[in-house]
């Protein structure tokens, strides 16, 4: 019996041992994932503190500040990315006497964590109030107010601590507060920085500057730089869409945009940020590829994410891509607190004039083709928006007032606007046929649609164009070629389909036609020529 209660204590014992082993370990483990911005409290004037502004509360108004910049710059790269990482866990160091538990548990994340501490002092000098701020260990920085304002003079050190712990977004808030200069210093030498993983974001933040002064050539160059370092960078791979689309480069922008939106959103980012920003990119995927189930997945996943409005515009994606044309003709863009009216007003006209371009030449068409010049123009004209949509004046909204003017009939005017337009770009080059076909030059149609297919091998839109002016000649074998090999390539799109069942009418193929017709009255069931086309055909 005696052996039994012996063994029985001794397991007892064993188990406690145990229990309070794994609560150290636990203890340590979690000391060492400590990350946090400590603040200890601020030297201060004693005619300070007597008026309440002691060392803590000034401490406490620095931390707020800094709580204030981090709440500001929205960056899709999380907190934890950072060498200085404290995330949401910004602190006051409250100093205590005695070996209490506090007291332990700060030693041992001192010790084993990534704490980074910040101190400072007020004092009174005869150029005025000043304050010292200090990051860690690194030396101090002085500022002064002449006003002895306390205000200005925390955020001053606020702005110096936010940069030197987390430098990037720093930079970002120089830019989002109009101070540019300052943001491009910054990311210029985080360029050079030791570690890979600041010298790529900042290849991010440098491109991204770029892109909004208009520069997408060199904006592009630095998100490949990005990508060099990182090739499953999300950002690289997002910024990069952005900037070939705006170059006209669809193939690429659609090729980068489908890796983009397929992998996985890591610890390195904002998973809020970076997921809405993968629903949204398949609304210009759905564009390029001509197909509106992307535009529809988009709504659907956009209708809970942090992009007001973008839903509503991947719908109107979707229903112009299957000739629904009413709901794009009465199109009015949500309002949107990131995206300026004249944004909006351009957005909505580029809408509506597609939405017009359906009927065919009309008082309405020419009108909407007038209200979508004035809101460019309004666009372009912007102070602060201007740079960033200048580009595309050339690259898509030129070849669009162009289609428009095809559709008028002022094909003198639409061949005199596409020629200025560079010959690397896919729309550019679609565009340059639809004008000589227009002015019946089949040979120099055929010509720019072989150009456009061959820089967008996998993007269906110029295969049907070819396909489209093969019909116009009759060449009804050769159409269906194109046209089947479009269809392939956007398998949810009716405009393959249609116009294959025009070739097989031709041939006098009325059944397999019909059936043509059917298919792609199931991915378009409102397009009116579609509808017309085989209502003639089964009358015969």
């Amino acid at each position: 019996m005696g052996e039994r209660v012996r063994a029985a204590l001794w397991a007892v014992l064993a188990i406690a041992v145990l229990v309070i082993v794994g609560l150290i370990v636990a203890l340590l483990i979690r000391a060492a994932r400590s990350d946090s911005l400590v603040v200890e409290s601020f030297r201060v004037p004693p005619a300070m503190a007597s008026q309440g502004l002691t060392g803590e509360v000034v401490a406490k108004e620095v931390l707020d500040k800094v709580a204030e910049f981090q709440d500001t710059t929205q960056s899709a790269r999380s907190a934890g990315s950072y060498d200085n990482n404290w995330g949401d866990d910004l602190k006051i160091d409250i100093p205590q006497t005695g070996a209490t538990v506090d007291q332990l548990w700060k030693l041992l994340r001192e010790w084993l964590g990534k704490e980074t501490r910040i101190s400072g002092e007020i004092i009174q000098t005869k150029d005025g109030l000043a304050l010292t701020t200090r990051v860690g260990s690194k030396p101090g920085q002085r500022f002064v107010s002449k006003t002895n304002d306390l205000d200005a003079l925390v955020s001053q050190g606020a702005e110096m601590i936010y940069k030197n712990t987390q430098a990037y977004r720093y930079a970002i808030y120089m830019f989002r507060t109009d101070r540019p200069a300052e943001g491009r210093t910054v990311l210029q030498a985080l360029a050079s920085d030791p570690s890979p993983v600041e010298r790529k974001w900042a290849f991010i933040g440098l491109g991204w500057d770029l892109n909004n002064s208009g520069r997408e050539s060199e904006a592009a160059m630095m998100f490949k730089r990005a990508l060099a370092i990182d090739p499953d960078m999300l950002n690289g791979l997002s910024n990069l869409a952005v900037a070939e689309q705006k170059l006209g480069h669809e193939q690429s922008a659609a090729d980068v945009s489908s890796r983009y939106v397929r992998l996985p959103i890591g610890s390195e980012y904002d998973p809020k940020i970076v997921g809405g920003g993968q629903c949204y990119a398949k609304i210009p995927m759905g564009w390029w590829m001509r197909d509106p189930s992307l535009a529809d997945e988009a709504a659907n996943c956009l209708d809970t994410a942090s992009y007001a409005g973008s839903a509503a515009n991947a719908r109107v994606v979707a229903q112009i891509l299957r000739h629904d044309w009413k709901p794009a003709a009465a199109y009015r863009q949500p309002e949107n607190p990131t995206y300026a009216e004249v944004e909006r007003a351009a957005s909505d006209a580029e809408t509506h004039l597609y939405a017009q371009m359906e009927s065919g030449p009309s008082p309405a068409l020419a009108k909407s083709l007038e209200d979508f010049r004035a809101a460019v123009a309004a666009q372009v004209a912007d102070p602060k928006l201007g740079s960033s949509y200048r580009p595309a004046e050339l690259i898509y909204y030129g070849p669009l007032e162009a289609q428009a003017l095809v559709r008028l009939g002022r094909t003198s005017e639409a061949a005199a606007l596409i020629s200025n337009t560079p010959l690397d770009c896919y729309l550019c080059l679609r565009v340059r046929g639809f004008v000589a076909q227009a002015q019946g030059n089949a040979a120099a149609a055929q010509r720019w649609f072989l150009a456009a297919a061959q820089q967008g091998p996998r993007l269906a839109p110029a295969f049907v164009d070819w396909g489209k002016l093969l019909l116009q000649a009759r060449h009804y074998e050769s159409a269906e070629v194109k046209l089947s090999y479009a269809a392939r390539l956007a398998p949810n799109w009716a405009d393959p389909l249609k116009y294959w069942g025009d070739a097989l009418t031709g041939e006098g193929k009325r059944d397999d036609a019909i059936a043509k017709y059917d298919a792609a009255l199931k991915l378009a069931p409102k397009w009116g020529e579609l509808r017309q086309a085989r209502a003639r055909l089964a009358a015969n």
